[in-house]
């Protein structure tokens, strides 16, 4: 039987292009590098979504927020008569020889985009994360979301839509590294102001992502010293699950993040 795993300890950090401009780093960024996105067109499920599928992680623990929940689930409802469709694939092969990601798409009763990522282990697991415009509607020139733990087990991946019209993402990632990457993923189906981007982080993480068109930003996110240090120590202590301890005094997230308090 398929192993699924859905959105508990996925790290969703939405990146909507909603922050502020910064210098330029001093790094030279590299030549683009295609991400080797493929155009695909297979039938999908439509999402089951449930209240226990959405979770949080705003106290460093998954909980599900029924509101919140319940708000993404309505928004994330199919229109009449709509199918789910698999429009685009990136092969993970650092994960395994038949390890894939699927973005699968469909139209919700508002007229909005939903997307759902699916990572294929290609032993029959999976994991699944629902997201879009369709449930951030300020999301939209740069709608994207990190998919995964960051731990061996679950690295990341960077996945969901960008404008059409930008041709480059600029990676600024925590390490220093400048990596623009080009914009060659298939439009959207039935909404082509939308371009697919999906790109394997594996363990790293990015501290500010560009959206950019002929050299200029159109829409950006960041995450800051704090954001990033909060998300290192994930990776050494996986989050505790409902129940669990989490980040209370004395606990092992709590320790790290001290540890990682500036000074």
């Amino acid at each position: 039987m398929r192993a699924v795993v859905l959105l508990c300890g996925v790290l969703v950090l939405s990146a909507c292009g909603s922050s502020s401009k910064r210098s330029q780093p001093a790094t030279q960024p590299q030549p683009k590098m295609p991400p080797g996105i493929e155009s695909l067109d297979e039938a999908a499920a439509l999402p089951v979504l449930t209240q226990t599928q959405f979770c949080q992680v705003s106290d460093e623990r998954c909980l599900p927020s029924p509101d919140e929940a319940e708000k993404f689930i309505r928004a994330m409802k199919p229109a009449e008569g709509a199918t789910a469709r698999a429009i685009a694939q990136l092969q993970l092969s650092a994960r395994g020889p038949n390890a894939r990601a699927r973005l699968i798409a469909w139209k919700s009763r508002a007229g909005d985009l939903c997307l759902e990522t699916e990572v294929q282990d290609g032993e029959g697991g999976s994991l699944r994360h629902a997201s879009g415009p369709c449930v951030r509607s300020h999301c939209r020139k740069l709608c994207l979301s990190v998919f995964g733990a960051g731990t061996s087990e679950a690295p990341r991946l960077l996945s969901g839509v960008v404008d059409s019209k930008a041709d480059e993402l600029r990676i600024t990632y925590d390490d220093g590294r400048v990596v623009p990457y080009g914009l060659t993923g298939p439009l959207v189906p039935g909404f082509p102001g939308y371009r697919v981007f999906m790109l394997d982080l594996g363990q790293d993480l990015y501290e500010r992502i560009e959206l950019r068109v002929s050299d200029k930003d159109i829409a950006e996110e960041t995450l800051s010293r704090a954001q990033i240090q909060l998300l290192r120590c994930r990776d050494q202590v996986p989050p505790a699950l409902p129940g669990q301890e989490g980040a209370s005094k004395g606990s092992k997230l709590h320790e790290c993040l001290q540890r990682a308090a500036p000074k």
